[in-house]
């Protein structure tokens, strides 16, 4: 089996428009999901406000030129527990070192766990939204440790009308509670803020319509589920591209929206930061009124780079970017709050697909992949 979900994967707009039972954002080897969509598939918005009110935030884009260097494989250990299974995008580190995979359930691939991984590389719990039985869930999708060692996920149940939860793991992997969102839309992503606020990404669409390819909203709910702040961000530049000479679209034609939320953390200031999948990247800076207080904008190394994974650690950003002539890999870190370059890694290719963790004070980065005898391998990378 190869690996299904991957930092350079994109999305499949036709099985998002056309699976009748679910709606998938990516199909990469089969039913893997992803987040990190192409720029040349983008869609224009409207400028930034929250709510009614006009956002006054600043733009700033990733200059100087900072360091240029390599990243050289210090280690490479194999996870047994993990042996002969596939991985979905999006790992997740926490303070105690320990790395949270959502695997892939050929059984039911859109329910698939979470899966804790301490410092030493052992399973010391699992997270199981089908263990939710009473919600009859039929998606579940992207998730956030907490600070107490459990993990908070999104999930969905329902199709043409779905009802959107926030489920609450406790460490040891056992369901603690869940909390139905006021939400009319379909929501693939999420974060959460220190103060249990919650900021949410989808698309409201007809799902009965083939034509429809939605709108995407994003809005901060309280802790109890209700909606606050409603958010709409500006295009990016770089999506929404035709190319050559302009032409009349029809509904087929028409690009699906690319998601607000793509990949989101929390910083130690108390906000979100959160990045489009765009070319240049955009990291907004969200705080916990629903306040877009800053725009960071982040040009790859490469020409026609698109980015992937996205951490924050300390007072600093990593973003990996794939080019996929030649499966190229960067990595790019900067200041977290000017946006200034620090150093950029340029040969980032044989360390790993998937970027997981960032470390700043350690500068350590760590990938995950599958080796050649599908078992799921952690390797660490240094600057050379």
């Amino acid at each position: 089996m190869t690996i299904l979900a991957n930092i350079k994967c994109r999305e499949e707009r036709s099985s998002l428009r056309d699976a009748p039972a679910a709606r998938l954002w990516a199909a990469v080897a089969g039913f893997a999901l992803c987040a990190a969509f192409s720029a040349q598939n983008g869609f224009s918005q409207t400028n930034s406000s929250v709510g009614n009110s006009p956002v006054k935030a600043t733009i700033s884009r990733a200059t100087g030129s900072g360091s240029t260097l390599a990243l050289q494989v210090s280690s490479t250990t194999n996870v047994p527990s993990e042996m002969g299974g596939a991985f979905m995008h999006g790992s997740k580190c926490d303070g105690e070192g320990n790395l949270y995979i959502r695997k892939f359930a050929a059984d039911r691939p859109l329910l698939g766990p979470v899966v804790k991984i301490d410092a030493e590389l052992k399973r010391t719990a699992l997270f199981d939204p089908a263990a939710f039985s009473h919600l009859t869930l039929d998606r579940a999708d992207a998730f956030v440790p907490d600070p107490e060692g459990g993990v908070y996920q999104v999930a969905e149940s329902g199709v043409v009308k779905p009802r959107t939860y926030v489920l609450h793991f406790s460490p040891d992997g056992s369901p603690a509670s869940s909390v139905l969102l006021d939400a009319d839309f379909e929501v693939y992503t999420f974060a959460a803020f220190a103060d249990g606020r919650i900021l949410v990404s989808g698309v409201r669409r007809d799902v009965e319509n083939k034509n429809d390819r939605g709108q995407n909203l994003t809005a901060v709910f309280s802790a109890d589920g209700r909606e606050l702040a409603p958010l709409s961000f500006a295009g990016p530049k770089g999506s929404g591209k035709a190319g050559g000479k302009a032409k009349m679209q029809n509904e087929e034609s028409k690009p699906s929206p690319l998601l607000d939320l793509a990949e989101a953390e929390a910083g130690e200031d108390g906000n979100l930061y959160v990045m489009r999948a765009s070319s240049p990247a955009q990291v907004y800076v969200i705080a916990p009124s629903g306040e877009i207080v800053k725009t960071l904008e982040i040009r790859a190394p490469m020409l026609d780079a698109v980015p992937g994974g996205f951490h924050v650690s300390r007072n600093q950003l990593a973003i990996s970017f794939w080019k996929e002539d030649g499966e190229r890999q960067a990595v790019v870190v900067v200041d977290a709050q000017t946006g200034r370059k620090i150093r950029s890694y340029t040969d980032a290719t044989g360390v790993g697909t998937s970027f997981a963790c960032f470390e700043a004070n350690e500068g350590v980065f760590t990938f995950l992949k599958l080796g050649e005898n599908n078992e799921l391998e952690v390797v660490r990378a240094e600057a050379q």
